[in-house]
């Protein structure tokens, strides 16, 4: 009993850590960051010694990649992220997102205090209210954190009230920023929220279709920037983001490569008036094919496990972070992604589904059918 106590005060000190250190650079405290990082490495370690029974060799495979490849590229951000899912799978993920939204109220509710008493006051983008962000863009993603947690834990919810919020929220955050892309994915959220409520997720057909959500959303990704980055239209809608994807990828000296580059390689290479809004694209290219693939492929068997348990809250919630993941860089960050940590829990249920048992078990056969042979 004492030991769920101390995980559970030590995972809501680490979702505290991770949302304090999205809103101290908003606050323009990034000096805080390094401070932030190593005290929630440390309780991370704690969790993960309490918890170590729930860990794999799938688990460790990936953090020894995730290793390489940070030792390859200097990269150190979905090392980071990994690690500190490691630890928070220790705890509830209900529980964890109770806190997480909690948070991110009291953090999103002060900002837009000292935003109305000028502290940080607000710069119109065209017309555009930034709420004292800096973007509009940054203001509907902080929302959305907020939003999208929220959704997760009203999703069986029977009062009306919940879901008059949500609309609320997001309308009036869009008439203020007029984010198309955040619009988008609130209506696409819902739109998936409809579709689960009145189907059998544990199908076949739907699990798989399910399932392959991740890999589809990549290849839309990719074919648009590879493809399409000269079209008009699709440019003059998603803002000419498929141009800045292309300029990345196939940038002739620095494009994508197996193991990516250092987190600030934009300033580096290119500058800040080409950002890289695609959470997909930009994973790709900061952290290289071989962990961007593996990071794919784990999500679309989180997906389809979560469809066989029939969790279709937890479905929802991973599908609303991979539409916006389509036109903001949002995908690596625990503080901006907190499905992060059911991948974890994919990679737990790989092992659950008897894989390392299955190829125990054809070395022993083979090595029977030798003695056979002799």
């Amino acid at each position: 009993m004492k030991i769920n106590k101390w995980k559970n005060f030590l995972g809501v000190l680490l979702v505290f850590l991770a949302v304090f250190k999205y809103y101290s650079v908003i606050f323009d405290y990034t000096n805080l960051n390094k401070y932030c990082m190593i005290l929630s490495l440390i309780l991370s370690t704690l969790l993960i010694l309490i918890n170590y029974k729930k860990y794999n060799l799938i688990h460790l495979g990936f953090f020894v990649i995730l290793s390489i490849q940070f030792v390859m590229s200097k990269n150190i951000t979905m090392l980071y992220s990994y690690y500190l899912c490691l630890g928070l799978f220790a705890l509830d993920f209900r529980y964890l997102i109770k806190w997480f939204v909690i948070f991110n109220a009291i953090f999103f509710s002060i900002f837009l205090i000292t935003n109305l008493i000028g502290i940080n006051p607000t710069e119109y983008i065209e017309g555009r209210n930034d709420f004292g962000f800096g973007n509009p863009n940054a203001a509907f993603i902080s929302m959305f954190m907020l939003w999208s947690s929220f959704f997760y834990l009203i999703y069986d919810s029977k009062k009306n009230i919940d879901f008059i919020l949500m609309l609320l929220m997001v309308a009036l955050i869009y008439s203020q920023t007029v984010t198309r892309t955040g619009l988008l994915t609130a209506v696409g959220t819902i739109f998936a929220y409809i579709i689960l409520k009145n189907i059998d997720i544990q199908k076949k057909v739907f699990s798989i279709l399910i399932g392959v959500f991740p890999l589809f959303m990549t290849f839309l990704s990719l074919i648009i920037t590879l493809f399409m980055s000269n079209n008009y239209l699709i440019n003059k809608i998603l803002s000419h983001r498929p141009v800045y994807w292309r300029t990345y990828l196939m940038h002739p000296t620095k494009g994508v490569n197996l193991f990516g580059y250092v987190s600030n390689i934009r300033e580096i290479l290119f500058t800040q008036r080409m950002p890289l809004d695609s959470g997909y694209i930009w994973s790709l290219y900061s952290q290289g094919l071989v962990v961007f693939v593996i990071l794919i492929v784990f999500y679309s068997f989180t997906m389809y496990i979560l469809c066989k348990e029939n969790k279709k809250a937890e479905i929802l919630f991973m599908t609303s972070v991979l539409i916006y993941c389509f036109a903001e860089s949002i995908m690596l960050e625990v503080s901006t992604n907190m499905s992060l940590v059911l991948v974890v829990y994919g990679m737990y249920r790989m092992n659950k589904l008897n894989i390392w048992d299955i190829l125990e078990d054809r070395i022993l056969k083979r090595r029977k059918a030798k003695e056979l042979t002799k």
